[in-house]
């Protein structure tokens, strides 16, 4: 936003020195100005050769022609007062020599003997240094032998000059009204045709200093034109450079944010992950240990991999009274919504079993699923709408009498798998659940007792095991599979029976990523004295059919 402004303010000031093309980058001196300087001195002294020129020759022919008639009028004029002037006759020749004022170009004439003494003059002596045209001839006696006299006359060439003066100052007043006519001529052309033209173009060039993409129109064909089309292409080439530079530099601040971000979230990540590791090693703490079930069971093992580092699998152990508890607990979601319920379920289940007498398994799953209800405020409306818990459990227990060699067996969505040497049977639990608002409580959970046959083992696991994605239609691997591979490793000990189950898992996975988490369980009970040796299990109640898996079952 900021830089946005930034732009829009480049730009009206670009507009504004637009507006004043007399502003403190306007030249000094425009170009007209100094064109008319150069150009004119050299036309004037031009027009005032010309002129010059044509008046010296128009006053020196001029000045030709009075000479030639001077020479005609004395000539003529000597040779009419030569008899008069032999017989001295005032009468005759000084009226002749009169005659000459009529004449435009007379100044002066005189009449001298033949001992040069003045008989006549007439007119006004020129002045020495005026110019004036003085003819001289000698006037020879009628018959031509001897000189009578000489006659002088003097013509003033003050017209010839002030014609040439006059003609001087004519050209003169040319060249001022030329000087005029092509000042006004060439600062109209040139602001016209060239000023004004460059002055559109600095305008632009100062509006793109600003970084304000002004272009300029091409109407002329000429120089100018040819040069506001490289500048139109300057422009283009410049507004490419600087928008390619400022995606450049903001790239470049993302790419700065992002990293900084990446640093923030792989420390975050690395703090929630060190926490999440740590509350691995909770969880794990809350687990039991096989071994407390060891002087009962002739064989234990048991398989917690949740999905993430943490997950909602849950299972207990607890000997006591000839008895061995062994519960499994599948709890809503995985990750750390699952291992907060876990938390819950082992709460929950340690006040349940602080009591004298080991309760029986259905009394668990059914105190159980009520403390839940009540922990979670389930079992009351939800005052925020959608915000309340909807979460619950599927849980099992197992619970062995060591004395008489039964296994009690009491689900809410999961079951008890049975090998032995007759091959694989399951003793389904209940299709209900634990806890959950939406959901009604599951009742009345029937217990099955099962009398121990030896050579039997006995499994409880969660639907992460089976729940594994893969093969060659990617189709879940099933309860069906998996009766199949117990069937298979029956006769492993519990502990490579489960490593061989994790292995045939992750072959029928193959590059499919695990769903949910895995917790199985498996058991072998050490049988009392009288069926160790398996000699009977006369007196002991019958065993509950157990279902097998069928064929299109998953």
């Amino acid at each position: 936003m900021t830089e946005k402004r930034e732009t829009l303010s480049r730009a009206a000031m670009g507009r504004a020195a637009v507006g004043r093309p007399q502003a403190a980058g306007a030249p000094k001196r425009s170009l007209a100005a100094k064109l008319f300087r150069r150009t004119l001195p050299v036309v004037m002294l031009i027009v005032l050769l010309i002129q010059g020129s044509i008046a010296w020759i128009t006053w020196t022919d001029q000045r030709r022609a009075l000479e030639r008639r001077a020479g005609v009028l004395t000539d003529l004029t000597a040779a009419a007062i030569a008899t008069p002037l032999w017989y001295l006759d005032r009468t005759v020749f000084e009226p002749q020599v009169e005659a000459l004022v009529s004449d435009r170009g007379f100044r002066y004439a005189r009449v001298l003997d033949d001992n040069d003494e003045m008989l006549f003059e007439t007119g006004t002596p020129p002045e020495p240094g005026s110019g004036a045209i003085t003819v001289s001839r000698t006037i020879i006696e009628p018959q031509g032998h001897i000189k009578v006299g000489t006659l002088e006359v003097a013509f003033a060439t003050g017209e010839l000059n002030r014609i040439a003066i006059l003609q001087v100052a004519t050209a003169a007043f040319a060249v001022l009204l030329l000087t005029g006519a092509l000042s006004i001529t060439v600062q109209f052309a040139m602001r016209r045709l060239v000023v004004q033209p460059l002055g559109r173009m600095l305008r632009a060039m100062r509006q793109v200093e600003h970084k304000s993409w002004t272009t300029l129109d091409e109407p002329t064909d000429d120089e100018l034109g040819q040069a506001a089309a490289a500048f139109n292409r300057m422009v283009a080439g410049l507004r490419a450079g600087d928008d390619a530079r400022r995606l450049l530099e903001a790239l470049q601040d993302a790419q700065a944010a992002l990293v900084e971000k990446n640093v923030e979230l792989e420390t975050a990540n690395r703090q929630v992950m060190e926490s999440i590791r740590y509350a691995r090693r909770i969880q794990e703490g809350i687990l039991p240990d096989p071994a407390v079930l060891a002087p009962a069971m002739a064989d234990i093992a048991l398989l917690w991999e949740p999905l993430d580092v943490v997950g909602g699998d849950y299972c207990w152990m607890e000997r006591r009274d000839g008895k061995c508890l062994i519960l499994l607990a599948d709890c809503t979601g995985h990750g750390v919504p699952g291992a907060f319920m876990t938390l819950v379920v082992a709460s929950e289940l340690k006040a349940i079993l602080d009591v004298a007498s080991m309760p029986a398994p259905d009394l668990i799953l059914a105190e159980l699923d009520w403390r839940l209800r009540a922990r979670l405020r389930q079992d009351r409306p939800d005052p925020g709408g959608h915000d309340a818990s909807d979460d619950g459990v599927d849980a099992a227990v197992c619970l062995y009498d060591e004395a008489a060699g039964t296994v009690a067996f009491a689900g809410a969505g999961l079951s008890l798998t049975v090998v032995g040497p007759d091959g694989v049977s399951s003793i389904t639990g209940v299709r209900r659940s634990l806890g959950y608002r939406t959901l009604p409580p599951p009742g009345r959970i029937p217990v099955h007792l099962h009398q121990v046959r030896p050579g039997e083992s006995f499994h409880l696991w969660t639907d992460g095991v089976t729940d594994h994605v893969g093969g060659p239609s990617r189709r879940l691997f099933g309860r069906r599979r998996m009766a199949a591979l117990l069937a298979s490793h029956a006769d492993l000990p519990l502990a490579d029976r489960l490593r061989a189950l994790t292995a045939a898992l992750d072959d029928w996975r193959g590059a499919e990523a695990r769903r949910d988490d895995m917790t199985l369980v498996a058991f072998r009970p050490r049988l009392p004295g009288p069926l160790a040796d398996g000699s009977t299990t006369a007196g002991h109640p019958t065993p509950t059919p157990t279902p097998t898996p069928t064929p299109d079952e998953p």
